[in-house]
């Protein structure tokens, strides 16, 4: 949600429209501390409780995204306000909004086969970005497939011909 329209759903007080500026320049999630320390270096004071306190309850507006990575919730202006799921580097933190053709069937096919009753589900993908694999010199897989409903990953072997990644 852009600075303009969270002027228009609510009101706007000086903390809010500070962590969403932070939120939309970033393009990784971040903790509410991060936001207070990133404030702060740009000279800004906001208490680290009004942070906290703010970021939760516009994540709970669906202002932004919230994931939970080792007990800590971190939070991320998306600029896709369907349902989508995002890939994260973990060491970086970078993140790309991704949707998985089929992947909404295939968990409503999944739950029904399990005589379970989806009420919702999340899915983040924590991996390593191009540059920090790189970093590491870990090379990403030459193909893999793109949804559910394609099978197995494959990766080519020497021969140029498919193999599984079983």
């Amino acid at each position: 949600m852009s600075v303009e329209q969270t002027a228009t759903t609510r009101r706007v007080t000086r903390p809010r429209l500070l962590i969403t500026q932070v939120l939309a320049e970033l393009s990784r999630f971040a903790t509410a501390q991060e936001i207070t320390d990133i404030l702060r270096e740009r000279g800004t004071r906001i208490g680290t409780a009004t942070a906290y306190r703010n970021v939760q309850m516009m994540a709970s507006q669906g202002e932004f995204d919230v994931i939970h990575v080792n007990g800590e919730a971190l939070y991320r202006e998306c600029s896709d306000q369907h349902h989508h799921h995002h890939i994260v580097c973990h060491e970086c933190g970078r993140t790309i909004e991704i949707e998985i053709p089929g992947l909404e069937q295939w968990i409503d096919k999944a739950a029904k086969q399990l005589k379970y009753q989806t009420i919702a589900h999340e899915l983040e993908i924590f991996d390593l970005c191009p540059k920090c694999a790189a970093k590491h010199a870990i090379e990403p897989p030459l193909s893999v497939g793109t949804s559910p409903k394609d099978g197995p990953l494959t990766t080519p072997d020497d021969t140029g011909r498919r193999r599984s990644n079983k």
